[in-house]
């Protein structure tokens, strides 16, 4: 009883503010997206107006898509490139592991409005791209897909979410012990069974982890899109944002939130039993 008590205690500080600051938050806008905007403000009613409202134009499921498209392939080139980098720093380059880990949670620091503003300069007619390239003499003039385009949303995100992709990826593999690397070695296996066998099914949990997150922010960013998107760059983000802060459609914009919330737990389940099915296959 003693025990349960101090648990009890030290979980109070916690509970209280995720209840203020984020349960309430949330089961209030979940209230909101049940009631209809009228000209004279908000009617407290129970309608699935706005839920269906969604599918009644083309915007809505389109930028739905693009949205999806564009966290799906921010989070695998994030997956992609975080791997290899996480795996070098586990097994072959351990003593760079301090000063590389250093060098990323400073990267995590510095802001995210900077880091935008500078992928967009980067990206920009005049940006340091297509400077060299014209400077090569590769291109006569500015390449302007690089900027205001799904490519320039996708580069950026992958720049600022790539570290948050290596630290899960990099800490699954901290967890492998080195007896079954050099016992499958001593089995006769060679480097890339070596992986395939056991590295690779190991640091599975941590490559799951790094691309739901990466998948999860991407998909719902605002900022990004809305700085280096352009008008083929709307994102749902943005929409929901516009909803609060300019049309003061509060019900919709809180059911475009939630329809996107389900939507990714769906899709995010989907994923981890796809990759449970895959482990299990590969097991037997």
């Amino acid at each position: 009883m003693k025990k349960n008590r101090k648990h009890i205690v030290l979980l109070t500080p916690l509970f209280t503010y995720f209840t203020f600051f984020f349960f309430a938050p949330m089961f209030v806008l979940f209230v909101y997206s049940f009631w209809l905007k009228t000209s004279t403000g908000l009617v407290p009613t129970f309608t699935l107006h706005n839920y269906l409202y969604i599918f009644s134009r083309k915007l809505y499921p389109i930028t739905i898509l693009r949205s999806l498209r564009i966290g799906i392939i921010t989070a695998l080139i994030c997956v992609l490139i975080s791997y290899p980098v996480a795996f070098s720093l586990t097994f072959k380059y351990k003593k760079l592991q301090d000063f590389v880990l250093y060098l990323i949670l400073v990267s995590l620091f510095s802001s995210y409005l900077v880091r935008v503003y500078a992928w967009k300069t980067i990206l920009g007619s005049n940006g340091f791209i297509n400077q060299i390239l014209r400077y090569l003499g590769l291109i006569k003039e500015p390449l302007t897909f690089l900027l205001f385009s799904p490519t320039a949303i996708i580069i950026t995100l992958v720049f600022i979410l790539t570290p948050f992709t290596i630290l899960p990826i990099f800490s699954s593999m901290q967890n492998i012990s080195v007896d079954l690397i050099e016992a499958a070695r001593d089995l006769g296996a060679n480097k890339l069974q070596t992986f395939y066998k056991i590295v690779l099914p190991l640091s599975i949990p941590g490559v799951i982890t790094g691309f739901i997150f990466s998948f999860t922010i991407s998909t719902g960013d605002y900022v990004t899109p809305q700085l280096v998107g352009g008008t083929e760059g709307l994102m749902v983000g943005r929409i929901v944002q516009d909803q609060f802060g300019m049309t003061y459609n509060w019900p919709f914009g809180s059911a475009l939130a939630y329809f996107m919330i389900f939507l990714l737990i769906l899709l995010i389940n989907v994923f981890i039993w796809i990759t449970t099915i895959l482990k299990l296959r590969r097991k037997y």
